[in-house]
């Protein structure tokens, strides 16, 4: 930050915040260790991944530490447990994705479908307003699909979708709800129990953390599901879905992350960034929404 630039480019990442970068170098440095070892800095690296997966719960207001899995990214994250849930999918079944999503909450479900033999329903937006058009999800729900999948925010013109009201509409039609929060979850607070969802993905590398991410799931689903993993892993969540050994001082990297993000909630939220938005760069941002919406006519 000590550059002559202004870093706007969201999907280039945030950077990383010092106590993030500071967990990593101390985890490499103290107790660099595979998982479960006898030894102290086995403990010690246990106790770290034990005390992330607990932030990293109380971050999403997770019933407890066991739904939460780390990963790679969201994309990888998405794509593996996509595959388990592909094993409860017959043909004919539907899916149902928006329009409206980043490429990672649909191509993992198109390759489900084709796997699967089953039909995707796809959900459009308002080019007007750049909003997800409800008609069309309530309809498409009307045909009792397996899964739907959406995201909280948009990547690409940042409208935030009605995501407890679309949850209670799917668990109406007996569907599973599949979040992709990534661009939401720097911006303000996530509460899974209270929107209701069933799984729910973000990455750290958004809110001044890592290229790590975690993946929110009830945990009554996730002990159910069947997990592609070698013999020896664990047969309970987290641990049946963190596939071999895990990137533990990423891990660390978005324990401090969180820890930052604590500190900052004391002194800066999301009241004080909408400010911003609705203040000077109000302007500015009606006239990108213009220009892209030109642009997808």
């Amino acid at each position: 930050l000590d550059r002559p630039a202004i870093f706007f480019d969201n999907p280039g990442g945030t950077q990383i915040a010092r106590q993030s970068a500071e967990r990593i170098q101390r985890y490499l440095l103290e107790c660099n260790a595979n998982h479960e070892g006898a030894f102290a800095t086995s403990r010690q690296s246990d106790a770290m991944l034990e005390e992330a997966h607990a932030a990293m719960a109380d971050f999403l207001n997770a019933e407890r530490a066991q739904e939460i899995i780390f990963g790679n990214n969201m994309t990888t994250l998405t794509l593996h447990l996509s595959r388990s849930l592909a094993r409860q999918l017959q043909s004919g079944d539907e899916i149902v994705v928006t329009r409206l999503d980043h490429d990672a909450n649909i191509s993992p479900w198109l390759l489900v479908a084709e796997e699967r033999g089953c039909k995707v329903t796809w959900i459009d937006f308002d080019v007007e307003d750049c909003t997800l058009k409800l008609d069309q999800f309530e309809k498409a729900l009307e045909r009792r699909p397996k899964i739907t999948a959406f995201g909280y925010a948009s990547n690409a013109v940042g409208t935030i979708n009605p995501v407890r009201k679309m949850t209670e509409m799917a668990h109406a039609a007996g569907a599973l709800v599949y979040v992709d929060a990534v661009q939401y979850a720097p911006h303000g607070p996530i509460d899974v129990q209270s929107l209701g969802v069933d799984f729910l993905v973000c990455s750290a590398y958004k809110f001044f953390g890592p290229h790590a991410a975690a993946l929110y799931g009830r945990y009554e689903l996730l002990d159910g599901l069947k997990a592609y993993k070698v013999r020896p892993a664990p047969d309970l969540p987290p641990g049946k879905f963190e596939t071999g050994t895990q990137n533990h001082e990423g891990i660390a990297g978005v324990l401090g992350a969180l820890e930052y993000l604590e500190w900052l909630g004391k002194t800066f939220g999301a009241a004080q960034e909408e400010g911003l938005c609705e203040g000077g760069y109000r302007g500015r941002r009606l006239e990108l929404k213009k220009a892209m919406t030109a642009e997808l006519r």
